[in-house]
């Protein structure tokens, strides 16, 4: 790979941002973690990235709010939000405040991996490997890197 291909994670789990480090550095992404919206503002100041993943529980705003205010201030990059449930008006509502995707539930990651390979690729920027990806995905098999949600939190299983 000639680049390297960068994805902010925004959350405010920490445990959460790992786990979706590894598993995107896995696949050919290198992935930066913020655990606020004003970190998430920062850091695409400094840096350009191929996505921004955050969900909606940020310390200093919620992940639509973000979005929102990084395309007020002319940044492009898509943006995927994890959300804890989709329906057609929440959709509708993140697509009008700039989100490319939303998913629901932290714990899909083959989805998320899928999300970010697509939001890349519609951009002309995936990785090498992103097509052998899509057509072969490699499954999340190891189980500290399942997620299961617990009152706001996400927790690894025993």
């Amino acid at each position: 790979m000639n680049r390297c291909f960068k994805v902010l994670v925004a959350t405010a789990s920490a445990n959460l941002q790992n786990i979706i480090c590894r598993v995107l550095g896995r696949n050919g992404y290198s992935a930066e973690p913020v655990s606020s919206a004003a970190a998430a503002i920062e850091a695409t100041k400094k840096s350009d990235y191929e996505a921004i993943i955050t969900d909606m529980h940020l310390p200093d705003c919620c992940g639509a709010t973000l979005v929102d205010s990084l395309r007020r201030q002319g940044v492009s990059t898509p943006a995927i939000l994890l959300v804890e449930e989709e329906t057609p008006r929440i959709r509708d509502a993140l697509a009008r405040l700039g989100a490319t995707q939303c998913i629901t539930g932290a714990s899909d990651l083959d989805r998320l991996k899928a999300a970010v390979a697509q939001v890349c690729t519609e951009h002309g920027q995936a990785p090498a490997d992103a097509e052998q990806a899509e057509s072969n995905p490699t499954p999340v098999a190891d189980p500290s890197e399942r997620l299961q949600p617990s009152k706001n939190k996400f927790i690894l299983p025993h």
